[in-house]
């Protein structure tokens, strides 16, 4: 600075009251805490994109369709599959409850006619009983009285006939008596005799065969239900069958909704990577959704400032891409550990942004204030000088330059707090104090 006959020529500044913090400086980028890209799950071709970059979509909106109509037909066959799996599993059933049904009933039967067969061939093995045998002898009694009688009738008659008291049609009839008291006669000794021999070797052997037909008839029954565990093997192998359909139409299904491609988060589309027309393959990025409303600061920190840093504090978020424009938030989270290479120590930064102009991939600053002043002094940093070792002030007084020693507080890139040695309203020297000496005259420049 020149200087004249009123002084050497300087520029000032003004301390002031206000709040002054302390802050850690950090950078980093801005990123999303919900973001997605989405591929698809099957090849296929893409029929459909309904969104651009920029549009908003709801949680478990379809964002990319391909093309289902194989889809659809293997689903199709899939269901007439399982239609059919069930319908033989239906079929084992009742043809099950029909054979247990009818294998009782052939049993019993089977059983019935073996015990009706073995007691034949015991009766006719014991012979007659004593009361058949009395029967018999009582019929032959009877049979001979009528034949006695009829015989003795007979000769009286013949004896009228011969005197021709008689007529021959008379005779006729008495003579037919006789016969026919004869012929009884004769079935009942007969009758008796057989009852008395019993039954006859070739009607015994009849009767062993009946019995032996009725036990393989009982055998060939009870063989039927030993057929019940097949028959359950049928309906398990049936009921397989159908589990089997069901798991083939469930993946069949699946494969029709992993052509509908959705996305598990509400936010809006950054990236639109496909178009219809193409095709589609597993693991290739098709589209990118970002949930704006949970974008956070993540930044770094270094070891010798971390210990500073606590949760909730304040922090001023300046944007390069967004010049000019201060963002609020807050120390949301700490990682516990530092990166290995650099020490630094990750933290995330809640930022507050209502107008949804951040996203994610910016880079950004941030002043985490660790502590604030209210009501202190503050100057420009341009004011401090070094008086020796101490720092110290030019205030000026009457056109006059005062040199004042000061002691500090917080600061920021262009302030400093002041806790002693200057007031409020103090008119300091910013510009040309290089030149100044305590009470050396002074000209404000403007």
């Amino acid at each position: 600075m020149e200087q004249n006959n009123s002084g050497i020529f300087v520029r000032v500044g003004y301390a002031r009251t206000g709040s002054m913090a302390s802050t850690v400086e950090v950078s980093g980028g801005i990123k999303a805490l919900k973001s997605t890209t989405l591929s698809a799950k099957i090849s296929g071709r893409v029929i459909a994109v309904p969104y651009r970059e920029g549009d908003p979509v709801g949680a478990g909106g379809v964002v990319v369709r391909q093309d289902t109509s194989d889809l659809s037909a293997q689903v199709r066959q899939a269901e007439a599959g399982l239609l059919a799996a069930k319908a033989r599993l239906s079929q084992a059933q009742t043809s099950a409850g029909l054979s247990d049904t009818q294998t009782e009933a052939q049993i019993v039967q089977a059983q019935a006619g073996l015990d009706a067969a073995k007691a034949r061939l015991q009766m006719l093995k014991k012979g007659a009983r004593s009361q058949e045998v009395a029967s018999a002898e009582n019929a032959v009694a009877s049979a001979k009285a009528n034949f006695e009688n009829a015989r003795a009738n007979l000769e009286r008659m013949r004896g009228l006939f011969a005197q021709g008291a008689l007529a021959p049609v008379q005779m006729d009839l008495v003579q037919t008596q006789y016969d026919v008291a004869s012929a009884q006669y004769d079935t009942a000794k007969q009758q008796l005799s057989l009852v008395k021999a019993g039954a006859r070797e070739e009607e015994i052997e009849a009767a062993q065969k009946q019995v032996d037909q009725a036990e393989e008839a009982l055998r060939i029954a009870k063989a039927n239900r030993a057929q019940k565990a097949l028959r359950k093997e049928d309906i398990e192998s049936a009921k397989a069958g159908v589990a089997q359909a069901e798991a083939v139409l469930a993946y069949a299904r699946q494969q029709l909704a992993n052509a509908y491609i959705r996305t598990p988060i509400a936010g809006t589309v950054s990236k639109r990577l496909t178009e219809p027309g193409q095709m589609a393959s597993p693991g290739v990025p098709l589209i990118e959704i970002v949930a704006l409303d949970t974008l956070y600061f993540e930044a770094t920190v270094s070891e010798m400032d971390v210990h500073k840093t606590k949760i909730g504090q304040p922090v001023e978020v300046l944007v390069d891409a967004l010049p000019g424009r201060k963002f609020r938030g807050s120390v949301q989270k700490i990682l516990p550990t530092a990166d290995p290479e650099s020490r630094n120590f990750t933290i995330r930064i809640q930022v507050l942004s209502r107008t949804g102009d951040l996203k994610p991939g910016m880079f950004a600053r941030g002043s985490i204030e660790i502590a604030r002043h209210d009501d202190t002094v503050i100057i420009p940093k341009d004011a401090l000088v070094l008086n020796g070792s101490a720092q110290a002030v030019y205030v000026v007084l009457d056109s006059v330059a005062k040199l004042r020693p000061v002691r500090t507080g917080f600061e920021t890139r262009e302030e400093i707090e002041v806790l002693s040695g200057v007031s409020a309203g103090d008119t300091l020297v910013v510009l040309g104090k290089d030149e100044l000496s305590d009470g050396v005259k002074v000209h404000v420049a403007d």
